[in-house]
């Protein structure tokens, strides 16, 4: 009888030691998984929502994110990507309308006075921006180690026509040189 309550004693405590055990593989489990979210999951370098200051920064931007994208197309390998724009950014800026007429209210003779709303920031005067248009892309040109590939060439041309909405024809696709083929050559 002595023995078995020792073994009723000892099992309480195990149970107690299990769900320690439990709480602190969880916590420690969760710690971890911290950890690996900050290495894995981190946020990309250029941010999407970031308004860029010049129209070289945007395509930048761009080339970088098609860059690295194509990179993970089975095949494309290393990748270079060159964006041209044919327009530049556009500021659309907040406006009061006024219709001002010549003669009397009733002339036809009417005209639009167009102020722009501004707004101090920072003790600072600005015109309230409503809209950025983005410029428009004139062409991409790609230079992958599978560019000679047909199968990854047009996997890189329906990828770029659809996230960049351009032409096929606006679109570049060549193999990347390995400058040490070159060098060797010589």
């Amino acid at each position: 009888m002595k023995y078995l309550n020792l073994i009723r004693i000892k099992i309480k405590q195990l149970k107690l030691d299990r769900k320690t055990m439990i709480i602190l593989t969880v916590g420690i489990l969760g710690i971890v998984l911290l950890f690996f979210s900050e290495i894995f999951f981190q946020e990309d370098d250029i941010d999407e929502n970031k308004s860029y200051n010049t129209d070289e920064e945007y395509c930048i931007y761009l080339e970088n994110k098609i860059k690295s994208y194509i990179e993970k197309i089975d095949g494309a390998g290393k990748t270079e990507v060159i964006i041209t724009l044919s327009e530049t950014t556009e500021y659309i800026y907040a406006t009061d309308d006024k219709d001002v007429r010549k003669n009397n209210a009733n002339s036809d003779d009417a005209t639009i006075e167009k102020d722009y709303v501004i707004i101090e920031n920072n003790n600072n005067d600005a015109g309230l921006l409503i809209k950025t248009i983005e410029p428009k892309i004139r062409g991409v040109a790609v230079s992958c180690e599978g560019g000679d590939n047909t199968k990854v060439q047009q996997q890189i041309f329906s990828t770029i026509e659809a996230l960049l909405d351009i032409s096929t024809s606006n679109i570049s696709i060549s193999k990347l040189s390995n400058m040490e083929d070159n060098h060797n050559e010589k």
